[in-house]
């Protein structure tokens, strides 16, 4: 009778043993099974690659409905950058399935867009120059030689302009445009424009197209802008 207690006491410990092998390794495959499940969406999540380059863009817009900007003349700043939901490269659709990556950063790709887009209207777009009249401001840079009275900025009379990336997808574009005269704020205002979602397709030329229209969406909505159209 005593050996058959002793059996069993002794059948306890082996018996939990076994239950916690047999848990360990429950865990372990779980584990393993969400580190593959994670691995594969985050595979899906990538997207398709949509290329677009800045040298292919070609404003598609007519030229004539901006005649008043005919022989104007206009620094373009350096553009910046501030959208939380872009990268470097690229933007995306809102559900991460088709992801537009430039050649270029996205301050860049919009800055030489606009350059075209500027000429197109036909804007005549000047460089800064050296002015010993010229006040200093923030956003400035003194030459390292001379007497320290002059500053680099634009030809006297000719406005600056200034574009700013707040939020950028392939459905909706938000940006600040800011115009500088004389160095003083002529001009600060946020834009919104928007765009049907992308058809279900494959053909990245397709979705290509659509990343250039996007650019024209938002410079022709500035140049419509009867506030923009005083201050320039």
């Amino acid at each position: 009778m005593f050996g058959k207690i002793f059996q069993l006491a002794g059948d306890q410990p082996c018996q939990y043993f076994k239950e916690a092998r047999m848990k360990q390794f429950f865990v372990k495959s779980s584990i393993m099974v969400l580190c593959m499940a994670a691995l594969f969406l985050s595979g899906c999540v990538s997207g398709t690659k949509v290329p677009m380059a800045q040298q292919k863009y070609s404003p598609s817009f007519s030229s004539g409905e901006f005649s008043r900007y005919k022989g104007k003349s206009l620094v373009l700043a350096n553009f910046a950058n501030q959208a939380q939901n872009t990268k470097t490269y690229s933007y995306s659709s809102p559900d991460k399935k088709y992801v537009y990556e430039g050649d270029a950063s996205l301050d860049s790709y919009y800055h030489s867009c606009y350059q075209k887009a500027f000429r197109h209207i036909g804007v005549k777009l000047v460089d800064y120059v050296y002015r010993e009249d010229y006040a200093r401001t923030s956003y400035r840079h003194h030459y390292w030689w001379g007497d320290g009275r002059g500053y680099y900025g634009p030809p006297k009379g000719v406005s600056e302009f200034q574009l700013t990336l707040l939020s950028l997808t392939d459905e909706e574009f938000k940006f600040k445009v800011v115009l500088y005269k004389e160095g003083e704020v002529k001009f600060d205002k946020d834009y919104t424009v928007t765009m049907a979602a992308a058809p279900e397709t494959d053909n990245t030329a397709t979705l290509e197209k659509r990343a250039y229209q996007l650019v024209d969406l938002s410079f022709t909505r500035i140049m419509k802008d009867k506030d923009f159209q005083k201050a320039f």
